[in-house]
C-alpha cells in the first residue's frame, strides 16, 4: 500500500469540508482501510458517496484529491472488490456528478472539471485496467472513465473492439 499512501500523505486533508459536515481528515484512514480492504465485507465497511458527493450527487471538496487517491491505488495492490469500489467512486467523479456544490461556484471553481483533468493523469492506468481488471464489473468502470476523460475517438474504438467479451455487452 505504499503508493496509496504517498498518495493520501500528500494532501492535507484537515482543511478540507467532507461531504458529511465535517473536516475530510477521517477520509484519509477510511481510503487506505479501503485500499487495504481484502474482503467484501471489509470493503463494505467504507462508504465514501457522502463524504465526495451530497445529494443530489453534488461534488465537494474532497472529491480532487479522492481522485488522485483512486488511480493511486489502482497503481497499488488492491484486491478486486477494492479495485472495483475505486474505480466507481473514480467514474462519480470523472463524470462531474451533478455539478459542484453553491459554495464551490461562489469560490470560482470547477470541481467537475478539475475531478475529469485529474483522472487524464491515470489514462494509462484506466487502459491497464481495461486489458487486466479482474472482473468485467472493472473493466466497464475503467473504459467508461476513458470515454469520459480520452479525446482520442479512433483509439477507444479500438480498445473497445479489442476488449470486446471482457466489457459489458451495453459497452461493446
Amino acid at each position: 500500500m505504499e503508493i496509496v499512501e504517498l498518495e493520501i500523505a500528500g494532501h492535507d486533508w484537515k482543511s478540507l469540508r467532507c461531504g458529511c459536515g465535517r473536516s475530510a481528515a477521517h477520509l484519509a484512514g477510511d481510503l487506505l482501510k479501503l485500499a487495504r480492504a481484502q474482503t467484501d465485507s471489509d470493503v463494505d465497511r467504507v462508504a465514501l458517496d457522502d463524504h465526495v458527493m451530497v445529494p443530489p450527487g453534488l461534488l465537494v471538496e474532497p472529491a480532487l484529491p479522492v481522485v488522485s487517491v483512486a488511480l493511486a491505488a489502482l497503481a497499488d495492490e488492491t484486491s478486486p472488490k477494492a479495485r472495483f469500489t475505486f474505480l466507481k467512486t473514480l467514474l462519480l467523479l470523472a463524470g462531474g456528478g451533478e455539478g459542484q456544490t453553491f459554495e464551490l461556484d461562489r469560490q470560482g471553481r470547477d470541481l467537475p472539471a478539475e475531478c475529469a483533468a485529474a483522472a487524464q493523469n491515470g489514462i494509462w492506468l484506466l487502459y491497464r485496467e481495461v486489458f487486466s481488471g479482474p472482473t468485467m464489473g472493472a473493466v466497464s468502470y475503467a473504459y467508461e472513465i476513458l470515454t469520459l476523460i480520452d479525446d482520442d475517438e479512433e483509439r477507444l474504438d479500438r480498445v473497445r473492439v479489442a476488449a470486446g467479451a471482457r466489457l459489458s455487452e451495453d459497452l461493446r
